[in-house]
């Protein structure tokens, strides 16, 4: 955090959305958190990253771009641009393992973008003397896989999933593998429920979010 006089928290903002900027900054109206450099995509947010100081970035889960990415990779950027900078993530993700990644990730804070941004003062405050916040819509959905926990999957669960997403089915797999359809049915299981996946469609996705 910084140590000028005015004590306030200094935040990079970026969120593709020019309402949801002005809604954050109104929240934060009159706060001893000061928004010092907006950015409307990931090329803008990186770009302020090395020219403006700051001591906490809030930013959009998802900013679609065609010349950077976004997501978990647009995380993974940050990271090792300024390891020591507190992320404080805004979105309406409801994928566990998502949010999972996100905390392994090295996000400090993960704020509903839909419900509670009123929680915004307190995940960036948190988030910049080094404490993890996570919105209560988000924490009872986490809970139910271990709170906080970032869930690891055994060797052969990562495989199978890496499997199912390069288009295999289950009995292809199987067959692959030298396994009973009935054994890798059960990791594919054991895999959706540490993962909190209740669907292919959610593998996919969780998938290419991640670098499988």
């Amino acid at each position: 955090m910084n140590t000028t006089n005015d004590a306030n928290i200094r935040i990079i903002l970026a969120d593709d959305h020019p309402i949801i900027r002005k809604g954050v900054m109104a929240v934060l109206a009159g706060s001893d958190i000061r928004v010092v450099g907006e950015a409307s995509c990931p090329v803008e947010l990186v770009s302020l990253l090395s020219r403006v100081e700051c001591d906490a970035v809030v930013t959009d889960y998802i900013m679609p771009s065609d010349s950077s990415p976004d997501g978990i990779r647009l995380i993974e950027r940050l990271r090792a641009l300024r390891p020591e900078l507190p992320i404080v993530v805004l979105t309406m993700l409801r994928n566990v393992a998502l949010l999972q990644a996100l905390l392994a990730a090295g996000v400090k804070a993960i704020v509903d973008k839909s419900t509670a941004m009123a929680e915004i003062h307190t995940a960036v405050r948190l988030a910049a003397t080094g404490h993890v916040f996570v919105s209560a819509t988000f924490e009872g959905r986490l809970a139910r896989f271990g709170a906080h926990s970032i869930t690891r999957l055994t060797d052969r669960e990562g495989e199978i999933i890496r499997l199912l997403v390069a288009g295999m089915s289950v009995t292809e797999i199987a067959r692959k593998l030298d396994r009973s359809v009935k054994t890798v049915s059960k990791q594919k299981t054991d895999a959706m429920k540490k993962l909190g996946l209740r669907s292919d469609m959610e593998i996919y996705a969780y998938a290419s979010e991640v670098g499988y």
